[in-house]
């Protein structure tokens, strides 16, 4: 049944839901609207009754372990890091191709600024 007490809006129903979905305090909250515009509401009574003493349950997350400190890394760090992430079993065999492709460059490089 749903009441109307200047702008609000209350039903049983909905201090169901809400009791339900653990919002006891809205659920309360709901029941005396009701209770106030139709005091002789026994439904809405009996379950004000019954949800009125039911303790909040106050949701917490566990606590995270505490962070480590960060530091900088150098260029190093993170070159080996990633040396060893991306290690595998067989080499590539594309090291070789991209190898002899730098050497060229490096090569060609030296030649065109000795002249």
């Amino acid at each position: 049944m749903s009441t109307d007490s200047g702008e609000s809006f209350a039903t049983l129903t909905h201090a169901r839901l809400r009791a339900g979905q653990g919002d006891v305090t809205g659920a309360v909250r709901i029941l005396r609207v009701i209770l106030e515009v139709q005091p002789g509401h026994d439904e809405a009574r009996g379950f004000l009754d019954e949800i009125e003493n039911r303790l909040a349950v106050a949701h917490a997350e566990p606590l995270e372990p505490a962070a480590e400190a960060v530091t900088s890394a150098t260029a190093g760090d993170l070159a080996l890091s990633f040396r060893e992430a991306l290690e595998t079993r067989r080499p590539s065999p594309m090291i070789p191709h991209l190898s002899s492709w730098l050497e060229r460059i490096q090569r060609n490089r030296g030649e065109r600024y000795v002249r």
